[in-house]
């Protein structure tokens, strides 16, 4: 990954989200957050950050991902997210995150 690539925070995402499906729920967070530091306005890594910060029973920092989320995108739900994104077929541990962190289904 080049560290002057400006579509770094799309794969640090994806790093989270694969990261979440390992369990390693701690390095997804460090991935989300360094998303998040590139693109503020993308929620992709509120979405890594909510599922991941509810896994580790984080329920605040979850709600408050999530919350932020919502902000940047507030027509998000589960079963929108799973209909549209190709992640969502192996996904399994990111959706039980997504409802765990309170997400509209």
């Amino acid at each position: 990954m080049s560290p002057v690539d400006p579509q770094t925070f799309t794969a640090l995402t994806e790093i989270g989200f694969a990261l979440i499906e390992l369990r390693r729920f701690d390095e997804a967070i460090i991935a989300a957050k360094k998303a998040q530091r590139v693109n503020p306005c993308y929620p992709g890594p509120y979405r890594c950050l909510a599922s991941a910060f509810a896994h580790l029973g984080r329920d605040a920092e979850a709600r408050e991902a999530a919350a932020r989320m919502l902000e940047i995108d507030p027509a998000f739900t589960i079963s929108a997210w799973i209909a549209r994104s190709q992640l969502s077929k192996t996904a399994k541990l990111m959706i039980e995150g997504f409802r765990n962190a309170g997400l509209t289904e």
